[in-house]
């Protein structure tokens, strides 16, 4: 639970920083700012990831001799087992703090629901921004944010990096898509500031990531630069409209895009561009935190090293550093970054200025937050919302978006007939929750790569059915998955997509097609529920698809069959 005080004091987060030149920083913490030492500023400005599930040795040295201004979780390092094993760890984390004359810290995560979700156990499900695009309503946004803010909250979680209001409107997008909203600025930003202000009513502080935008791109920045090469022209009228959205709804924090765009900056990326961040606080009007994504991803790594990175992302107006969980880091490089950021402040080379009013900015987040009250005491227990499962099953319900049914394609697994179901076998688990729902199915186990010998023994096995149901994972980016399609025959195909609908591109003649955004219990269940005939599917295509047609007959079908 949360303290009282904290609970009052969360409701005014919206204001710390919706309002423009509001004097937040209360003058207690002025005095502390001066008081502190250049180590301790250092360390306010670092978010660390850890190893294992409980205090370590490195990890109480971060805390209490860094004295770090923040952690993030990662269920990849093992920090999360089970909803209650968090909450207690959080609660060391924060005590630790207090113990050592250090200040509570910020605890992140990456909870943005549907594909990228940390805790899976103790928390509701939810299928994800694509989904809630599918349904277009600000309000369900709203809700799901309100229920996700409390249970974090529960856990002692105090900062999510979520929501994500990239604009995805490139179909060849191998990081962001159904991360997404969808491919309307419009609507991605309305869906986007509805989950801020839920986010902060609970005492949450969201980010709105990954500025300037990450949905035009077709490199993921964790193994390389992407570019996103368009006018500003373009950027005004697509990828900024949700993060002022974003800022006019009083999001706390902006995450930063490891991207290159020529257009505000021929020579950095966004992450280390005096330019580009300098755009979001004077042309957004941005007043709050401005987080880096995690600097140890390969698209910052050509031309630098970690620390040159980190020391240019300071100077370029970044506020807190985030040093992720990233392919090939070990969580004692901190202890070398730490010393590297010292130097480069004792040295000059970032302004005291510079990292002072980093700090300033860091202190007015954690009073906005009240872990800065001197009475504050951290006491965190698990809450699952008593509302969360029917709001999980409603958003899962809305979202399911119906994008060809020729001849009645879907109607035809309601004849009693077993027909068969092909599943990747990397994602088997799901097919067999699936078909817990779907009864009157065949499932077959498939390779996510079949081979031709794979592909030889399937046509054999479905040699004379008129209807084969085939779940698809992002198969515009798998070639042998459309082989297999498409030697079964475009025309017999009930495609049951899983991900984005942007294989639908890629096998344009399919009979039916079916798009649930995700793989979780809920959406499996809403999915099954429509094949079924037992609820209408009333999401609508949340992304541009050109040249693929969604009417049959003259109707369009996506708001029901």
């Amino acid at each position: 639970m949360i303290t009282s005080k904290k609970a009052v004091c969360t409701l005014l987060l919206g204001l710390f920083f919706l309002i423009p030149g509001f004097m937040r920083i209360s003058e207690a913490n002025t005095r502390d700012l001066s008081s502190m030492t250049l180590e301790e500023k250092v360390g306010q400005i670092m978010l660390v990831f850890f190893e294992g599930g409980a205090m370590s040795e490195n990890l109480q040295k971060f805390i209490s001799e860094i004295k770090v201004g923040g952690v993030i979780l990662y269920s990849s390092r093992n920090n999360i087992e089970s909803a209650e094993q968090v909450a207690n760890l959080n609660e060391s984390i924060q005590r630790r703090a207090l113990a050592s004359s250090s200040r509570p810290l910020f605890i992140a995560i990456d909870q943005e629901g549907g594909l990228i979700a940390r805790i899976r156990e103790g928390v509701t499900p939810f299928p994800g921004n694509m989904a809630l695009g599918a349904a277009g309503d600000p309000s369900l946004a709203g809700r799901v944010a309100s229920v996700m803010g409390e249970e974090l909250a529960s856990l002692g979680i105090n900062m999510n990096f979520a929501p994500v209001v990239d604009v995805n409107n490139n179909p060849l997008n191998p990081i962001i898509g159904v991360r997404s909203f969808g491919s309307d600025p419009q609507e991605v930003a309305r869906l986007g500031a509805a989950m801020i202000s839920s986010f902060l009513e609970k005492g949450v502080f969201p980010s709105a990531k990954h500025f300037p935008g990450h949905g035009d791109t077709e490199v993921d920045s964790h193994s390389g630069l992407p570019i996103i090469n368009v006018s500003k022209d373009r950027l005004n009228s697509v990828e900024f409209p949700p993060f002022k959205a974003a800022v006019n709804a009083g999001v706390p924090m902006v995450m930063t895009a490891h991207v290159l765009v020529p257009a505000l900056d021929e020579k950095n990326p966004a992450t280390l561009s005096p330019a580009i961040l300098g755009m979001l606080r004077t042309e957004l009007n941005f007043k709050g935190l401005i987080i880096t994504d995690s600097m140890g991803m390969a698209a910052l790594k050509k031309e630098r090293t970690m620390e040159e990175a980190a020391i240019e992302a300071m100077n370029a107006g970044a506020d807190i550093l985030l040093f992720g969980a990233d392919k090939g880091h070990e969580e004692t490089e901190h202890f070398n970054m730490y010393n590297a950021l010292l130097k480069a402040c004792v040295e000059g080379e970032i302004p005291i200025s510079r990292l002072d009013d980093a700090v300033r900015k860091v202190l007015e987040a954690k009073e906005a937050l009240g872990l800065l009250q001197d009475e504050w005491e951290p006491h965190f227990a698990p809450r699952i919302a008593p509302d969360g499962a029917a709001t999980a099953r409603e958003a899962a319900l809305r979202s399911i978006t119906v994008a060809r049914n020729r001849s009645e394609t879907l109607q035809t697994v309601r004849d009693g007939k077993k027909r068969p179901l092909l599943w990747p076998g990397e994602r088997i688990a799901a097919g067999k929750v699936f078909c817990e729902f779907l009864f009157d199915v065949d499932l077959i186990e498939v390779p996510e790569r079949p081979e031709s010998h794979d592909i030889s023994g399937i046509l054999q096995r479905v040699e004379g059915v008129d209807r084969i149901l085939v779940a698809e994972y992002d198969s515009k980016r798998n070639p042998d998955w459309l082989n297999l399609v498409r030697q079964i025959g475009e025309e017999r195909t009930l495609l049951i997509s899983l991900r984005t609908p942007y294989a639908l591109l890629s096998l344009p003649s399919v009979s039916g097609a079916i798009v649930s955004y995700s793989d979780n219990t809920p959406s499996l269940q809403a999915l099954a529920d429509v094949l079924r005939g037992n609820a209408p599917a009333e999401g609508r295509l949340p992304v541009e698809l050109p040249g693929f047609e969604i009417r049959t007959g003259g109707c369009r079908v996506t708001s029901g069959f």
